[in-house]
């Protein structure tokens, strides 16, 4: 069911227009710069945008996230007309994401408003309230409103970047209970947790690591693979990288992206020596048996005795599960998955 203040917008293009300016919220700008879905899976539809390149989203068609363009996000309402009645009430709301804003600080935002481009500002606010039927409030209470929804961005609320799968950063800067002191811990927390810490890590092998088990324990395949991408890539052996490229296609597979399942499957036959060099991967894979420069690496002798390690019989047992998932699929073997076995 749509929110009946949405109804109204798209209905009314002159209470449109009035909520686009002075109030920000611009149905003509219903976009985003870039692809983006919530860690959830729950639906997402960008329903407005501002000035600024920011865009409101409707989450599992109720609550309201707002995504601004430098890679920043939070749930500001439980519904549409939650969002507006603070984006009304509180024009200069982006300003107000910290601890504790003072009403003198708010009077003194909202002057600049009026001095700048909206000296009726509040004479506005006053007709598009009433057309909207949303009540008089403090802006105490809608800055109390803003941050109580500000602080359950995590976890239902995470966005992540389509492509590379990263989180947006959260969006306010108040302070938040510890992770321990939650309670009974859900999957969703836990989500949220190791996603934004799968972020801020850098080339720790050792980190990454255990944060890809910890994701694949939880059933996120998709972050689990961009975990060990990150592992793969600080390899330096044959056997190392082999062995880390078997555990990359399995996530792969599990998270559904097949045909680069099976272009690493195709690298690791290549990193043992079983395969010669195919075209190079996209880029999300690494160029396994080249060195950095692009040139030929020293000899390297470490995968020599992969059939006696148990890596041969891995390596097919992921092939046939790659098999079959394709099978299920409805189609043939994805790109470098040839139907060979080691």
């Amino acid at each position: 069911m749509t929110d009946p203040s949405l109804e109204l917008l798209r209905r009314r293009p002159d209470l449109a227009a009035l909520a686009a300016f002075p109030f920000d919220f611009d149905l003509d700008r219903a976009e985003h710069g870039e692809e983006v879905h919530l860690a959830s899976g729950a639906s997402l539809e960008p329903i407005a945008g501002d000035d600024t390149g920011g865009t409101f989203f409707l989450c599992g068609g109720s609550t309201v996230l707002y995504a601004d363009s430098e890679g920043g996000a939070g749930l500001i309402a439980d519904s549409v007309t939650d969002a507006l009645d603070v984006v009304i009430g509180l024009p200069t709301w982006r300003d107000l994401m910290h601890p504790g804003p003072d009403p003198e600080t708010i009077r003194e935002l909202e002057d600049g408003i009026r001095t700048s481009y909206a000296p009726d500002l509040d004479a506005l606010r006053t007709e598009l309230r009433t057309a909207l039927g949303l009540p008089e409030r403090s802006p105490a209470e809608l800055v109390a409103r803003l941050h109580a929804a500000l602080l359950r961005t995590d976890p239902d609320h995470l966005l992540l970047n389509a492509e590379e799968l990263l989180a947006y950063e959260l969006l306010d800067r108040l302070p938040r209970e510890p992770e321990r002191s939650i309670g009974p811990v859900r999957r969703e927390v836990v989500r949220a947790s190791l996603i934004r810490r799968l972020d801020d890590t850098g080339p720790d092998p050792e980190r990454l690591g255990e944060l890809g088990r910890e994701l694949e324990q939880i059933g996120e395949y998709a972050q689990a693979a961009r975990a060990q991408r990150g592992f793969l890539s600080l390899q330096n052996s044959a056997w190392d990288r082999a062995a880390a490229g078997h555990v990359l296609a399995r996530r792969e597979r599990s998270a559904g992206d097949l045909a680069s399942a099976g272009r690493t499957l195709a690298c690791v036959r290549t990193a043992i020596g079983l395969d010669s060099p195919g075209p190079p991967p996209p880029h999300e894979q690494m160029t396994w048996d080249l060195g950095p420069g692009g040139e030929s690496p020293a000899p390297d002798t470490s995968a020599e005795e992969w059939h006696r390690r148990g890596l041969g019989r891995m390596i097919t047992e992921e092939h046939l599960a790659l098999a079959r998932r394709d099978r299920r699929r409805g189609r043939g073997p994805g790109p470098g998955d040839d139907g060979a076995r080691p």
